[in-house]
């Protein structure tokens, strides 16, 4: 191990970079041999491999002596260099130059403790200046305007904490544009929006292809994945979606990426137009044209690049285009077969038909139970984002919207056809968040005050009929108290006790021998 100043000690660099995505672009990007590679930054042990595998003699710049300790025991080559300290101090250091560069991480993490505050450029000169004129390189920037930043509900004090050592949070010279990025980086041959989730790099996507794209087409697909895989490791004051929709309309999603990735030189191999994860493998995509061609572990296929069927569909309900809506949930209904889960996100119209995406998931269910998992996500999909729909409130709380829509789709839905694809929706839903965006808590809380309002109201009206019964029990009780008491004062009447007597006496049944009786009471008497 060899050490150049500006090492850290005792310090860690978490979330190395790399992932399948990254390896599938190298893999496709370096050349069969090269004499010397440079690996600056924090990478994992499955990119310096791959690197070493390709180069003569590889050197690695990591600042921390405990993640080069790490990497040594990780990576054993005797031709890989394990280099500890800050880039100035290996530009100091004089070493060969080298033919290729990888900095996948970015050049925030190269500088140590005692090294200069270099900004940006800096960096990036001193990165040439060990580099050869003709070298290849790959080196990662960091977007300052990026959706997720613009989005995230924390201080700008608060994002950034003791677990990384940064020495500038606030560059003014940062490029922070695909524009900027090509300026500062001569002779760059393609650039990636770059997508990351805890280190690993998530999605590619070129970034001309990322500005081309529009709403609800493949390329937007890939890039709103890509950025709700980073969402997911940040706190939102909104969902990116409707954010990235606008930026895909105005051809700027490619500038709102959490970063980009450069290549500069020439190349080992062809490389495609996007990388993305797929299943157990990496999807591989080029666009041409009006059409992309996908490809995977599994296979390839050819998708037509117009808005998904889930986009229509919405743009329909917004619109309140309830016939158009029918319409198309009618050719939806005839074209629907059993060869898979149908995410009307991942699919495309093409002439009477459509074509499935590259999300293949199979599942022992007939067409009509997909078809109704297909609306009920559809369903999900539109009221969790809260958009505009023609349809009363109170059947979108319970199946019966599903079985609408369904019913316009040929379908007669039955109770085991509408509970069979409630379960598959459930099973192919988005996993649910543990700190929900901002605006879906305040529309939460909206719609929570109007129920409140309405239940007040509902609890106003019973107490005020309860008032009435109990005035009108009262009223009942004292008329029968009164009635109570005129039954008491009949009963002390002389008229009462004459009405007594009388009734006793028409009780005799033989008046003269029940005078005869009394006549000899008397005379005993």
């Amino acid at each position: 191990m060899q050490i150049v100043r500006g090492e850290l000690q005792p310090w860690t660099d978490s979330n190395p970079t790399g992932g399948a995505t990254l390896l599938a672009l190298l893999d496709d990007l370096l050349p069969e041999r090269v004499n010397r590679t440079l690996v600056a930054g924090p990478h994992s042990a499955e990119v310096i491999e791959l690197a070493a595998a390709r180069s003569a003699a590889v050197s690695v710049l990591v600042r921390s002596v405990s993640d080069a300790q790490e990497l040594r025991a990780q990576v054993p080559a005797e031709h890989v260099t394990i280099i500890t300290g800050a880039l100035d101090g290996l530009v100091l250091a004089k070493p060969e130059k080298f033919d290729m560069v990888i900095a996948a991480d970015g050049l925030d993490r190269v500088l140590g403790a005692d090294s200069p505050a270099l900004n940006w450029p800096q960096r990036a000169a001193a990165l040439w200046e060990v580099a050869t004129d003709d070298a290849l390189a790959v080196v990662a920037v960091e977007n300052e305007f990026a959706l997720t930043g613009l989005y995230d509900r924390r201080p700008a004090d608060e994002r950034h904490g003791d677990d990384e050592w940064r020495p500038l949070h606030d560059d003014p010279d940062r490029p922070t544009s695909p524009a900027q990025v090509l300026a500062a980086i001569e002779g760059t041959t393609r650039l990636y929006a770059a997508y990351t989730a805890a280190g690993a790099i998530h999605t590619l996507l070129d970034a001309d292809a990322a500005a081309g794209t529009r709403p609800g087409r493949p390329g937007a697909r890939l890039a709103t994945t890509g950025l709700a895989a980073t969402a997911a490791h940040t706190p939102l004051l909104a969902p990116v979606d409707g954010g990235a929709d606008a930026a895909a309309r105005a051809g700027l999603l490619a500038a709102v990426a959490p970063g980009w990735l450069a290549i500069r030189g020439t190349s080992g191999g062809a490389t495609h137009t996007a990388y993305a994860p797929a299943g157990d493998g990496v999807l591989l995509a080029d666009l041409d044209g009006a059409e992309w061609t996908v490809s995977t572990g599994g296979g390839g296929k050819r998708l037509p690049d117009t808005e998904s069927a889930e986009a229509l569909l919405f743009r329909l309900a917004a619109a309140e285009d309830v016939p158009g809506f029918r319409a198309f949930a009618a050719r939806l209904g005839a074209w629907a077969n059993a060869e898979g889960v149908i995410l009307l996100d991942d699919l495309y119209p093409e002439g009477d038909g459509f074509v499935r995406g590259v999300t293949e998931l199979k599942t022992t269910a007939d067409e009509k139970e997909l078809l109704a998992a297909a609306w009920f996500r559809l369903k999900d999909r539109l009221l969790g984002a809260h958009r505009r729909h023609p349809w009363p409130p109170w059947i979108t709380g319970t199946d019966d919207l599903v079985a609408t829509w369904l019913s316009m789709s040929g379908v007669d839905a039955g109770p085991e056809i509408l509970k069979r694809g409630r379960e598959i929706a459930d099973l192919v839903a988005e996993p649910a968040t543990d700190q929900p965006d901002l605006r879906t808590v305040i529309a939460d809380a909206e719609t929570a005050r109007v129920q409140a309002v309405e239940l007040a109201g509902k609890v106003f009206g019973l107490e005020r009929t309860l008032r009435f019964r109990d005035q009108s029990l009262r009223t009942r009780e004292k008329q029968i108290r009164t009635v109570r008491d005129d039954l008491r004062s009949l009963r002390r009447s002389p008229a009462m006790r004459l009405h007594e007597v009388t009734a006793k006496v028409a009780k005799i049944r033989n008046p003269r021998k029940f005078a005869g009786a009394l006549k000899r009471r008397l005379r005993k008497g």
